[in-house]
């Protein structure tokens, strides 16, 4: 009867204790992607004045990972329940990227504007300070935020040179590097600004309108790019709704796993070559 019963209870005891590991490892990686999210996507967004609460992004998170890792379970096993949870746990990086450049587009479209309205400033008699100001109260959002964060740390007495190197770091435009050069030039040595940020405006706009023509005609690459990577997800779709139990092979046994990886490799490779082919830095 003892033997029967260790028998009996050395495999619960041994399934307890890995539950009961799995269950704070769980717990551990949950806390350690929670903080990730309120630290790092949070920052993020409130970079980008998108005001949210992160702690809200976590669990919309968390019941999106919950709700697509079932349904990808039930429709394709393991595999894709793998897949699911990934894109599901990653998407909060994914949107708080999404919105950075959607705004950083934003600033670098303005900033022409901006900067032919600052040098009409300087013509008409303004310090180069009074015409940031007019520049941060009578341009439209992004830019106008950014450049009040310049005023302000200009109030608390913090050089010109470095809020406008944390402007560039902010933002993430390569088009401040020569804006901020000017008006650092400027101020050690002097010079006509005015016509050093006209000059620059029209080079920006001109920049602009090339990036528009080169956006157009690799419209075509993009759209082709698109139907490479979800073509076979859709024939697969299709072939596993006619014949579930021979594509069912490729969930469950490991030369499937392999097609799988073959394919999955396969696809980012040509997506990553399309990638480069029709992204044209100007």
């Amino acid at each position: 009867m003892d033997q029967l019963s260790q028998t009996i209870l050395a495999p619960i005891a041994c399934t307890a204790f890995a539950a009961a590991m799995l269950a704070a490892i769980g717990a551990r990686a949950i806390q350690s992607y929670r903080r990730s999210v309120i630290t790092a996507v949070g920052a993020s967004l409130k970079q980008s004045f998108v005001l949210t609460n992160p702690r809200s992004m976590f669990l919309w998170s968390i019941a999106l990972t919950m709700v697509a890792g079932s349904l990808a379970y039930a429709a394709a096993g393991p595999v894709a329940l793998a897949g699911a949870t990934a894109a599901s746990l990653a998407a909060p990086w994914l949107l708080a990227k999404r919105i950075a450049d959607k705004r950083r587009k934003q600033f670098v479209y303005q900033l022409p504007d901006a900067l032919l309205a600052l040098s009409s400033a300087l013509r008409a008699g303004c310090t180069l300070m009074r015409g940031l100001e007019l520049m941060a109260s009578r341009q439209p959002a992004p830019l106008c935020q950014e450049f009040s964060i310049v005023l302000a740390e200009q109030r608390i007495g913090r050089p010109l040179a470095e809020s406008l190197h944390d402007l560039r770091r902010r933002v993430g435009a390569p088009e401040l590097d020569l804006m901020n050069t000017a008006m650092n030039v400027s101020r050690r040595v002097g010079g006509n600004l005015a016509d050093t940020l006209e000059s620059l405006a029209r080079t920006l706009q001109e920049k602009a309108h090339v990036e528009g023509k080169i956006d157009a005609l690799t419209s075509m690459g993009r759209a082709q790019g698109w139907v490479v990577g979800l073509l076979p997800i859709f024939i697969g779709l299709v072939l596993y709704q006619q014949q579930p139990e021979r594509m069912s092979l490729l969930f469950t046994q490991w030369y499937g796993w392999v097609v799988l990886a073959i394919v999955a490799g396969m696809m980012a490779l040509a997506a990553w070559l399309i990638r480069k082919i029709v992204r044209i830095d100007v």
